[in-house]
């Protein structure tokens, strides 16, 4: 099971990092403006917003089952469209879709991982599972501008690609995908009418004051997460380097990510999540601005702190929720879900934010400074973040 959630995040992955070192050729073939490709980049996230409360109220309800497998094939439906969309507005819709199938998985996935492992095992998985998304952005990062465009020639058929890949995810997960006995049996007990327990709804979830930081911080994550990656590989070509190189160096945060996660979410389970939520905080705060001054060797080592750094954030914020006990395996849907929907408010937003500021600066970095702040004043509600005991971990 945690080898199909790490394939179905990769699906995920994919598909949204699509378009990142695409955006030259597509720019030119569909005569895009920087803020028309910035909105395009965000505008997954717009619709993610909306939907991302429902779909986690209806992951609770129906399971992960049948909601994962509905995602992935939305997924690659929005990869397909993506590559036949002969205009602005066509794209945008295309990419809108993914806002539809994508919390589906964001959100299905922890709730998977929250039914299917306990105490620290639980953090350990959270840190692996998620090493799918980053494993996804080194591929598409690493291969599409040096392997697969010069193959294939067009970047209509590479992304037919990606989405045939997701296709086969999905298929896979069909095939030996299950739910836990632990929903099955709330499943039989909701329909013999013996489990008496209310669902949880958003407003018991929103009336919890312990996850509030955490939806905080999960939307700077967002913000930075999306505003700086999605332009990185643009970034790097504006400092001299070619596409294939660009690709190449955007996909390491992805690769240092992948240790990242694993490393600080097992030890954030230990009793040091608001130590190592500080420290990340301000570490990607750095990292990010130092990136749109630095080069060389330099800019290379800071690139892998940056990703090290910014990719535990998410799935330590998840696993504090996980370990809430408000919230638990039962009512992780609709918790995740809020913290999703708010998150995507900042996933919007910075595409949109750097792309406009590039078009108004004719440079990226005030946009990256503006990232950069931003993590840096996330250190206030991280001080809020409260530690169970380590002994409290099993």
């Amino acid at each position: 099971m945690l080898a199909l959630a790490w394939l179905l995040y990769f699906a995920f992955s994919i598909t949204a990092a699509s378009l990142f070192p695409l955006v030259t050729p597509v720019r030119d073939e569909l005569d895009l403006s920087y803020s028309q490709m910035g909105i395009i980049l965000g505008a997954w996230q717009l619709v993610y917003i909306g939907a991302a409360i429902p779909v986690g109220t209806m992951i609770d309800r129906i399971g992960t089952k049948r909601s994962l497998l509905f995602g992935a094939l939305i997924i690659a439906a929005s990869g397909l469209t993506r590559s036949l969309a002969p205009n602005f507005p066509i794209m945008l819709g295309a990419v809108a879709m993914f806002g539809l199938g994508g919390p589906i998985i964001s959100i299905g996935l922890p709730k998977l991982v929250a039914e299917w492992f306990t105490g620290k095992k639980r953090g350990l998985a959270s840190g692996i599972y998620v090493t799918g998304s980053h494993a996804g952005n080194v591929v598409v990062l690493a291969i599409t501008n040096s392997l697969i465009m010069p193959l294939v020639g067009s970047w209509r058929t590479t992304l037919q690609i990606y989405a045939g890949v997701v296709l086969v995810i999905a298929l896979l997960w069909f095939l030996l995908g299950r739910e836990s006995e632990d929903f099955k049996a709330q499943q039989k007990a909701r329909d013999e009418g013996t489990d008496h327990e209310k669902s949880a709804s958003i407003r018991d979830i929103i009336g919890i004051g312990a996850i509030w930081p955490v939806i905080i911080i999960g939307f700077s994550g967002f913000l930075s997460s999306h505003g700086f990656r999605s332009w990185l590989p643009q970034i790097f070509e504006d400092k001299g380097m070619s596409p294939a190189t660009a690709g190449f160096l955007a996909a390491v945060p992805a690769i240092t990510g992948m240790i990242g996660s694993i490393i600080i979410v097992r030890i954030a389970s230990e009793g040091y999540r608001r130590q190592m939520t500080i420290g990340l905080l301000f570490t990607v705060g750095l990292t990010i601005g130092l990136i749109g001054v630095l080069s060389g060797p330099l800019l290379v080592a800071t690139v892998m702190i940056q990703g090290f750094s910014a990719a535990a954030l998410m799935p330590l914020m998840m696993n504090t929720l996980m370990e809430m006990p408000e919230v638990g395996a039962r009512y992780l849907g609709v918790a995740a879900g809020l913290y999703f929907s708010i998150g995507e408010i900042g996933g919007f937003a910075g595409p949109a934010l750097v792309g406009f500021l590039a078009d108004l600066t004719g440079s990226f970095l005030a946009g990256i400074f503006a990232l950069s702040i931003v993590m840096w004043l996330m250190i206030i509600p991280a001080l809020r973040i409260k530690d169970r005991p380590r002994s409290a971990e099993t």
